[in-house]
């Protein structure tokens, strides 16, 4: 139980920890001429909302006869049932789906945008490191193609994880009373996963793999949470949330890897008590 209480007061802590270093972001970001970069991504993120669950509902719209005429006959002969079956199930599934990208389409929309959004993020990574630790990083297309690759490698994988985890929740949601809390289960899934995507630019500098950043990200869950809620409640403001959201949630990022590598060393090399 003692152990317990412990573990739940050291994660409140980091959390919280987490949380304060948006501050100290926003003062980096005041300091370092960043507001190219938050118009820059506003933009972005304001054109791409518009149009990109419009066209992903039309799509699906689309792809469904498509399903039922090639696809029934096929399913026809793995399962004992009609015809008439078969195609209500096909017509239900993408009712589920459509029901569960309305009903989350800014979650959705973010984690594409997570993806499609690699290249400025990585850039803005990187930018905040140099700025800080001094050390100017030469341009190589190399590393940058590396760096873009990780990021997508990272965003794909997370992001299939985050949707699936949200189609299970919208599942639950149908379950009487189950939906009081289903839209503060998928804002805390969200969350943490922003916090991975967020982090993962600057882990990936310092030459740590998948493997070894997933060790970390189960490490540092509270780290992580608190960063993705910094960014989730940045988005929450109208309009001048998307503007800032991503690129305040970088630079936070940045500078809670830091002091977790910092806790970390000192707790590593402190003497046993």
């Amino acid at each position: 139980m003692f152990w317990k209480k412990r573990a739940i007061k050291e994660n409140e802590r980091y959390f919280l920890a987490s949380l304060k270093i948006y501050f100290e972001a926003h003062h980096f970001i005041r300091g370092n001429t960043f507001g190219k970069y938050l118009i820059f991504s506003g933009i972005f993120f304001l054109i791409f909302f518009t149009i990109s669950i419009k066209l992903v509902i039309n799509g699906l719209n689309s792809f469904e006869p498509f399903i039922i005429e090639n696809f029934t006959d096929t399913i026809l002969r793995f399962v004992n049932v009609s015809e008439e079956q078969i195609k209500e199930g096909i017509q239900t599934f993408f009712w589920l789906l459509e029901y569960a990208i309305n009903s989350n389409k800014d979650s959705i929309f973010a984690f594409v945008f997570m993806i499609l959004g690699t290249p400025f993020f990585s850039f803005i990574s990187s930018k905040t490191e140099e700025i800080v630790s001094g050390v100017r990083y030469q341009f190589r297309w190399r590393i940058f193609f590396k760096e873009i690759k990780r990021g997508f490698s990272i965003s794909i994988r997370n992001s299939f994880k985050q949707f699936g985890l949200i189609l299970i929740i919208t599942l639950l949601s149908f379950i009487p009373y189950f939906n009081i809390i289903t839209p503060f289960l998928t804002f805390m899934v969200n969350a943490y996963f922003y916090g991975i995507l967020m982090t993962d630019y600057s882990l990936e500098r310092r030459g740590i793999n998948v493997k070894e950043s997933q060790i970390f990200y189960n490490k540092h869950k509270s780290q992580m949470l608190g960063i993705g809620l910094g960014f989730m409640f940045l988005l929450l403001v109208p309009v001048i949330g998307w503007f800032i959201a991503p690129t305040y949630a970088l630079v936070a990022a940045y500078f809670n890897l830091k002091q977790i590598l910092r806790e970390d060393y000192k707790s590593e090399t402190a003497p046993l008590k």
